[in-house]
């Protein structure tokens, strides 16, 4: 009888697996590569917007990903976008409670930590805002290409290119069309994310006590009072933004007076939503090698002889992901071949073991390693062996040893190509690191 043996050695079993280890306990921290690719940016501007001087305010001429959620205040239906009236946020109560307009973009990239909500995202397209009837030729506000900032402690920004167009102010005077660039629109302070979720979040914007001084103009009133149940609020918009407004509309977006439409100034919540793929960190993305090194042997007449076929290189089990509620890495072994002249024509198999997976101190039971052996190029009247489960489904698994392929006592004289496709299954517990096992085949006739 003899046993000649081969091992083969497992290397870099990393991949997912330790990603995902190290994205559990690292510090939460925005995502440096692009992980979102469909975010969503839902606004209603303001509770004036609903229900200014003259009714809701025209939005129109939407270009790119921008598109309009027509509400019940202006005879929609939409139901996407909700908030609570006064005094929760600035949208006006009415009875029944009415839907708000608003503003909507999709296709947002950038970059999000799906834990704390931290990261930047952008859209494309723009929006077109006009407060007042068409016999007023009031300007067009036009805001285009919105950025939305988030730090970990939920504070940030959303900027958005901002242009007016040509019209007249409250005097009658002629307005000429202005580009006013790249515009701190909203701002909102750390712990303004509420309902956060690794899908997305809500924001409530910055307003309340809020000043702004301005050149010109009707002056910030900051006096207001909760007496008899007002809401005594007083505030304003960005700095930035209500500064470079044009007078017809700047009054639009800071506190005049107390009360009344007032408190519709304040900016409404905004929804974000978006779906993240998670990146593993640069340098864990490592291929999972099985190698073999086999001195080759010549054929005889009469010898039982098995080679590795070294065409293929190295078995490459890609990169480990994660399914559900383990992690999985495939690929094919190296195929063994056979060929067995011998007078007789006795029996013969070959089997393999592996050794558990080791990284340092950390290891993991080699059962989970499984395969399922194939035979081709057969004219030696071999068999492939049984399908080896995971022993993450049933068994032992490869820990175990298991028959690759075989032939019976009076085999056809010739040889055989025998291979096995593998599979490593192994539990999300399994620690972060970079693991090596060894697969011994053994031959016996």
């Amino acid at each position: 009888m003899t046993r000649p043996s081969r091992q083969w050695r497992v290397l870099g079993l990393c991949g997912a697996l330790c990603a995902a280890s190290v994205l559990a306990a690292a510090p939460a921290q925005a995502q440096s590569a692009e992980n979102v690719q469909d975010a969503s940016f839902v606004w209603g501007l303001n509770g004036y917007a609903q229900a200014g001087i003259f009714g809701p305010w025209t939005l129109k001429d939407f270009t790119g990903n921008a598109t309009q959620l027509t509400g019940s205040v202006s005879g929609g239906s939409q139901t996407e976008y909700a908030v609570d009236p006064l005094p929760a946020t600035s949208m006006p109560v009415s009875s029944p409670q009415k839907t708000p307009n608003a503003v909507k973009f999709t296709g947002g990239k950038g970059a999000v930590d799906p834990v704390t909500g931290a990261g930047t995202l952008s859209w494309t397209g723009s929006y077109t805002v006009n407060a007042y009837p068409a016999q007023f030729n009031a300007p067009n506000e036009v805001y285009r290409d919105p950025v939305l900032t988030v730090a970990a402690d939920g504070s940030g920004s959303v900027t958005a290119e901002f242009g007016v167009g040509g019209g007249n102010d409250m005097n009658g005077n002629p307005i000429p069309p202005e580009e006013l660039g790249r515009l701190t629109v909203i701002t909102f302070d750390a712990g303004s994310l509420s309902g956060l979720t690794s899908t997305g979040y809500r924001v409530t914007p910055d307003y309340r006590g809020v000043t702004v001084d301005l050149a010109e103009g009707t002056p910030q009133v900051r006096t207001c009072s909760d007496a008899g149940g007002a809401t005594g609020w007083w505030g304003s918009w960005p700095t930035e933004f209500v500064t470079k407004a044009p007078s017809a509309v700047r009054s639009h977006f800071y506190s005049t007076g107390c009360g009344g439409n007032q408190d519709y100034k304040a900016p409404l919540p905004f929804d974000v939503a978006y779906t993240t793929a998670v990146t593993p960190p640069a340098g864990s993305d490592k291929d999972q090698d099985l190698k073999v090194v086999v001195p080759q042997a010549p054929t005889e007449p009469g010898e039982f002889v098995w080679t590795v076929d070294g065409s293929n290189g190295l078995v490459d089990l890609g990169t480990a992901t994660q399914r559900g509620d383990h992690y999985l890495a495939t690929g094919s072994i190296n195929p063994v071949r056979v060929t067995d002249t011998r007078e007789n024509a006795p029996a013969w198999s070959v089997s393999a073991q592996v050794s558990d997976f080791t990284a340092g101190t950390t290891s993991f039971d080699g059962k989970y390693l499984g395969w399922t052996p194939a035979v081709t190029d057969n004219s030696g009247g071999a068999v492939p062996g049984a399908a080896v489960a995971s022993g993450l489904d049933s068994g032992t698994g490869l820990s175990s040893p298991a028959t690759l392929g075989s032939a019976p006592l009076g085999h056809a004289s010739g040889s055989a190509r025998l291979g096995a496709e593998l599979a490593l299954k192994t539990p999300l517990s399994v620690g972060a690191g970079s693991y090596s096992a060894t697969l011994t085949l053994t031959a016996l006739s």
